[in-house]
């Protein structure tokens, strides 16, 4: 039995890495001295085409294999809307909290919660992983970049 949600998915997935690719060929190339900017998009829309069809290929790969094994089929957990939907709250919350509370309370508070959301067990690893995400983040934009990250009007005043 095939899923067809997953084979549409990434099958949408293909789809948009072709027409993101087209789209990055309008930009040129340049040279290999000095790179022009539609190098970077290029890359990508190659990287995105190439785990897209993995993504869609290992789909019917594992489909094909468990076709003859009944059991391995009924094994197969059911979709769940429940963490996506979480998920999703949690990003509409962090780029609402962005502009109030800054970059860096919120990226800990959002990269603590979805960590807890996807399994990761306890506090003390999610808030390390939430400590050491702003730090460099903030590591990378604000000294070596020199990009400033909000601070959030709370702490503006």
């Amino acid at each position: 039995m095939r899923n067809w949600g997953e084979i549409g998915a990434a099958t949408l997935l293909l789809t948009g890495g072709l027409v993101y690719l087209l789209a990055a060929f309008q930009y040129p190339l340049g040279e290999l001295a000095a790179p022009g900017p539609g190098l970077m998009p290029r890359l990508l829309g190659w990287i995105f085409i190439g785990l897209s069809a993995y993504l869609l290929g290992s789909n019917f790969y594992k489909k094909l294999e468990n076709q003859g094994n009944a059991e391995a089929s009924k094994a197969e957990p059911s979709f769940s809307f429940k963490v996506p939907l979480q998920l999703l709250i949690i990003l509409i919350l962090y780029w609402a909290a962005l502009t109030t509370l800054g970059f860096s309370l919120s990226t800990f508070l959002a990269m603590v919660f979805l960590s807890r959301l996807l399994g990761l067990a306890g506090w003390v690893k999610p808030i390390i992983l939430g400590i050491s995400a702003v730090a460099l983040a903030n590591l990378l934009f604000a000294l070596a970049l020199d990009v400033p990250l909000p601070l959030g009007t709370i702490w503006e005043r």
